[in-house]
């Protein structure tokens, strides 16, 4: 009983929170699907939330000309300077992201995330918020593509709407 208690507080929140009904219903699907990809699949699900973290950062690209924002994927911090301002500076996915990267890692901290109430609830379902978090799959997608070579979400560390993620190439 506790479990669907927490459960319907993340929900109620995330209803409080939404003004758009479509975005809700959108963010219900996507919470639901992700749920049932992990009872279904259980780890083999990271490869499906992987692509949609890839096909994400192709809409992030594409989105942004067709906006006529300016991106520089020529290094890894031209590209986070650009997964920055298109991100939080446009979209307002998060209040601020700050973040450190090499070649090989991947550090962000990320304050007010908005997307927290979907990895929330993941969380309390027993699905890894990596599974699920768009920003750290879209990181991973970003980063692959800028250094040609994989990397993994090594960690998530959250609390309240704020998170470090860290990525690491393999």
């Amino acid at each position: 009983m506790a479990e669907g208690i927490k459960e319907g507080e993340t929900l109620t929140a995330l209803l409080k929170e939404q003004n758009d009904p479509l975005n809700t219903v959108y963010l219900a699907s996507l919470m639901g699907l992700t749920k049932g990809l992990w009872k279904v699949s259980g780890q083999g699900s990271g490869g499906v939330t992987r692509a949609f973290g890839e096909d994400l950062w192709k809409l992030v690209k594409v989105g942004s000309e067709m906006l006529g924002e300016e991106k520089d994927l020529s290094t890894t911090t031209n590209a986070m300077e650009f997964y920055d301002r298109y991100l939080v500076g446009r979209f307002n996915i998060a209040e601020n992201i700050e973040y450190n990267v090499t070649d090989d890692k991947l550090e962000m901290t990320v304050t007010d995330c908005k997307t927290h109430f979907y990895t929330d609830y993941l969380a309390e379902n027993d699905v890894p918020r990596h599974i699920g978090c768009p920003l750290a799959q879209v990181g991973a997608a970003l980063m692959e593509e800028v250094t040609g070579e994989s990397f993994i979400i090594d960690n998530i560390e959250h609390n309240k709407g704020e998170c470090k993620i860290v990525l690491n190439s393999l």
